[in-house]
């Protein structure tokens, strides 16, 4: 059961979720809501906007759980939160990783950095928390995120592949992207959640160390396992080593 804190008179659950379905318990995550659009909060009556720079087709902070409104609620706290109230976010969020003794943090399973001030907000986080790994994906580009990025223990995972686009899609744009990430000298990684609904981010660790990760289109309907040149991608994935990161 989450655990409850006091926020400007609201009662609302602890900042940090330790994992879900995809990433696995043991690895904690903060999340904000996904897109351009405002939510209303169903109980407090609230509007907050999503925090993403567009709307990704296939977007899973759109599908699953997510649609429900008790997640979309959850979401909107944490987006107002962090969108109003830095001081108190760096502060919980501190509290909660001496509480549980955290080690591993997804900074957002859903959402983006929306402004220079909240990434300097995880920076300042990062810096307090020398132990814990951070990783996160993003298509932003805040001055602050280089900034972000060259801590120790933080790694940010581009988005976006330049001059080819995001780092999601079929087998075929997949093998394409990794054969020209490779050709530039990137050591880019494949998400083996692609080939194990079972594979979790607790026991795969390469967003944390890689660059570039590369993930097999989901939650658009296309089944990768079906698609012919499904093979060849698992086989790359299959021989990546955990070492490699």
């Amino acid at each position: 059961m989450a655990k409850k804190i006091n926020w400007n008179g609201l009662e609302v659950n602890e900042l940090l979720v330790d994992g879900n379905s995809k990433i696995g318990k043991g690895v904690y995550h903060f999340s904000t809501l996904p897109g351009t659009a405002y939510y209303m909060h169903s109980k407090y009556n609230f509007q907050v906007k999503g925090t993403c720079p567009c709307d990704c087709k296939g977007c899973y902070g759109m599908t699953g759980n997510y649609r429900f409104s008790n997640v979309k609620d959850s979401l909107a706290i944490r987006t107002l939160v962090a969108r109003t109230d830095l001081a108190f976010f760096v502060d919980q969020i501190n509290r909660e990783i001496k509480k549980h003794n955290i080690k591993y943090i997804r900074i957002h399973a859903t959402g983006d950095f929306f402004s220079n001030d909240y990434v300097l907000a995880w920076v300042e986080i990062a810096k307090a928390n020398p132990g814990v790994i951070f990783w996160t994906y993003t298509k932003a580009t805040f001055p602050a995120v280089a900034i972000l990025d060259s801590l120790e223990n933080v790694n940010i995972v581009s988005s976006i592949i330049p001059g080819k686009g995001f780092n999601f899609g079929n087998c075929a744009y997949i093998l394409a992207a990794y054969e020209y990430l490779k050709g530039i000298g990137e050591n880019p990684y494949i998400c083996r959640c692609g080939i194990d609904n079972n594979q979790h981010c607790t026991t795969c660790k390469g967003c944390s160390k890689h660059k570039y990760v590369l993930f097999l289109e989901h939650s658009t309907g296309y089944k990768a396992e079906n698609d012919k040149l499904f093979p060849i991608v698992k086989e790359l994935i299959e021989n990546q080593s955990f070492l490699e990161f």
